[in-house]
């Protein structure tokens, strides 16, 4: 047994803990099927946790480089590994050349990108599907610069050669037991839909996650929080 099986069936254990109250005591194939299927099922669960919110966990790296303008153009396709831009009007997408910036766009949702009634006159770019849409057609002192800005990533997927996953669940506590959580959800909801009783552990999922989605939003919100001006107070330190 590899690190990586050791890893993933330590999390197929928790599941299975979480659903039925015991570890599992299975061995040789079962162990393995119990592990192929934490692997699948976990998967499955990825793209809904995603849409949740744009947690921080997904945010790799700030200043992210998504290629060089090759042309002049309004739209640049969205690399495959990027889910989406982040949208704050502290970080702006930047346009560089050698190092050096010579263009900022303000990151905006889809239906921002033209607003008249906003004061703010900053050139736009925003996602629409697969692709980066500018406000306005890059110039030729832009081609071949750097497009840099933040951005969202995939949550990589579970396997037995890549358990890249786990070190971001082992990192957040909350969030493993969301997954846990969310995949053992999966696994009864089709009791649930026969006329099941719903679980405790269903509800208890539901909880975490809405805990889980506030603490995010308190740490994204942070920066648009209006704070005192306190220019007004004149003395020693200020």
């Amino acid at each position: 047994m590899t690190p990586n099986d050791t890893r993933i069936i330590a999390l197929a254990q928790d599941i299975y803990l979480a659903r039925h109250g015991v570890y599992s005591t299975a061995t040789g194939s079962n162990l393995t099927n119990l592990e192929n299927q934490t692997v699948g099922q976990v998967n499955q669960f990825i793209p809904e946790i995603e849409k949740e919110a744009d947690w921080d966990f997904s945010r790799v790296t700030d200043d992210s480089s998504l290629g060089t303008v090759s042309a002049t153009t309004s739209s640049v396709p969205l690399p495959s590994t990027v889910r989406k831009l982040v949208v704050t009007p502290f970080r702006d997408l930047q346009i560089q050349q050698d190092g050096s910036t010579i263009s900022t766009f303000k990151v905006v949702n889809a239906n921002q990108r033209i607003d008249p009634r906003d004061s703010d006159v900053r050139s736009r770019v925003a996602q629409v599907n697969r692709n980066i849409i500018f406000s306005r057609v890059l110039n030729d002192t832009e081609i071949g610069g750097t497009i840099i800005v933040d951005t969202i990533s995939y949550l990589p997927l579970l396997s037995t050669t890549d358990t890249s996953l786990l070190d971001i669940l082992d990192a957040n506590p909350d969030v493993r037991q969301l997954f846990v959580l969310g995949v053992l959800k999966n696994q009864i909801l089709s009791d649930i839909v026969q006329g099941g009783l719903t679980p405790a552990f269903t509800l208890k999922y539901a909880s975490l996650l809405k805990e889980c989605v506030a603490e995010h939003n308190v740490s994204a919100d942070a920066d648009l929080e209006d704070h005192e001006d306190m220019g007004f107070v004149r003395g020693v330190g200020f």
